[in-house]
């Protein structure tokens, strides 16, 4: 009779150890798509702290799920916005303690959608979309020259998205540059830039910095 080598229990327990633990990996990746489409449904109907409440139960299960960064460095730039102009029309009454309050939280909201976008990049240089995230915080925060980095990124990595021509166009505007403004914001008319033509994510309105004018656009 033939005989075969027998395996010792130490190896049968590492085999089944491997086992388990690609079998509980497969289940968090399951949680982890439930929980970003979950947070993208949140999205669409504007329900910017649930989606984020969802989106982080999603990288909690997989931290390398870039859509959930994606969708919430999303949500966390729409708060942000919503905070900022909080704090405009607060300070415009001369309620200086409630504006710099809404001040505060919608510069902790940026940070947190920067610190999401930066990380997609680390997962994905290619991401144009995380680029432009960071280009539209840049913006809230009157970093013109870091916004036109941003935005030029973007462009390197779709050179077909016409916002963020159109982005960078109206930052070019902001410091005065007019020939690139031109440029640029001919550039998106040709690409048939239109205030639809944005990632996913809802709209939003493009600031310059608080107190001044706003721009219809962006988030």
């Amino acid at each position: 009779m033939k005989r075969y080598p027998s395996r010792s229990p130490l190896l049968l327990l590492v085999l089944l150890l491997a086992l388990v633990g690609c079998t509980r990996e497969k289940a968090a990746r399951r949680e982890s798509l439930r929980q970003t489409a979950t947070g993208d449904a949140a999205m669409r109907e504007n329900a910017w702290n649930d989606a984020v409440r969802h989106y982080t139960s999603a990288l909690e299960a997989d931290p390398r799920n870039t859509d959930a960064l994606y969708g919430r460095s999303g949500a966390h730039l729409v708060i942000g916005k919503d905070s900022y102009l909080l704090a405009r029309a607060a300070a415009a009454e001369g309620e200086m303690t409630r504006a710099r309050e809404f001040a505060d939280k919608a510069d902790r909201d940026f940070s947190l959608a920067a610190q999401d976008a930066a990380a997609v990049l680390k997962i994905n240089p290619d991401a144009a979309d995380a680029c432009y995230v960071l280009g539209c915080v840049a913006v809230y925060q009157g970093d013109w020259f870091g916004a036109i980095d941003a935005f030029t990124e973007t462009i390197k990595r779709a050179p077909e998205m016409a916002c963020a021509y159109q982005r960078r166009g109206e930052v070019y505007g902001y410091i005065n540059d007019l020939e690139n403004e031109s440029t640029d914001l001919k550039q998106a008319a040709r690409l048939g830039y239109t205030s639809l033509d944005e990632p996913e994510a809802p709209e939003d309105e493009f600031s310059r910095t608080a107190g001044t004018e706003t721009k219809d656009s962006l988030y």
